[in-house]
């Protein structure tokens, strides 16, 4: 089975600087939560699926977030975080019970959107017997992670570092979630993080050492919408 992965526990500061009551997840975007765009993208996967949510266990008591999520996906499992963890790498592998060794795992930013086709994505990545795939765009700003891509074969990954101009869009596609928390852990072990948080494209990097299909499908960029921000979101709405 296919084990989406959404972390959406990490603060909102810029949001609550901004005056907004309720977490990032539950804004609105055109009178939508931001979460339900993000859910909505999966439905299109056909293969059988299953989303998994990592939440404040705060936004849970205060704002019944998992009501809400489980109105969206009725069969979804939901960890709730007491407290931070040292980024979106240390959250995902809070799941870790909840999958099967066999379970491929991909994994979703819950602050945007893509623009396409989330089972044409899979389908390509499988016909290409890929072990890991991840979408990017084209872009150099640093606030990014970014691939290194030749031949369509990714060859490197950074995070917050413009080694490229393929921006990766926070869609990333495990064949193994077992190969996954492997990497991860290696990872881990050897400290790879930025600023006290770990992150998932740095894991990829293990696989490449391990000589693993790693695949990139490109979208452009206008595909790409991100709702890191308040100023993110209104520039997202002048297009509509």
């Amino acid at each position: 089975m296919l084990k989406i992965i959404i972390p959406i526990a990490g603060t909102s500061d810029l949001f609550e600087k901004a005056g907004f009551f309720y977490p990032k997840p539950l804004i609105e975007i055109n009178g939508t939560p931001m979460i339900q765009l993000v859910v909505e993208k999966t439905n299109a996967i056909k293969i059988p699926h299953q989303i998994v949510f990592i939440i404040k266990e705060e936004d849970a008591l205060k704002f019944h977030l998992d009501n809400t999520l489980k109105l969206l996906s009725p069969n979804s499992e939901l960890i709730k975080l007491k407290s931070d963890t040292k980024g979106a790498l240390c959250s995902i592998l809070m799941t870790i019970d909840k999958l099967n060794p066999d379970d491929s795992l991909l994994t979703l930013n819950g602050d945007q959107i893509i623009d396409s086709d989330f089972d044409e994505i899979i389908s390509y990545f499988d016909k290409k017997q890929a072990d890991v795939g991840i979408v990017t765009f084209n872009s150099i700003h640093p606030r990014w992670s970014f691939a290194m891509i030749e031949d369509n074969n990714v060859v490197q990954t950074a995070e917050k570092n413009p080694i490229s101009n393929n921006a990766i869009a926070g869609y990333y596609y495990f064949k193994n979630s077992q190969e996954f928390f492997n990497c991860a852990f290696e990872c881990i072990l050897k400290d790879v993080q930025l600023d006290g948080k770990f992150y998932i494209s740095p894991v990829i990097n293990e696989y490449i050492l391990k000589n693993k299909k790693v695949m990139n499908y490109f979208i452009e960029k206008n595909k790409y919408h991100s709702f890191y921000s308040p100023q993110m979101i209104n520039e997202y709405l002048k297009q509509f």
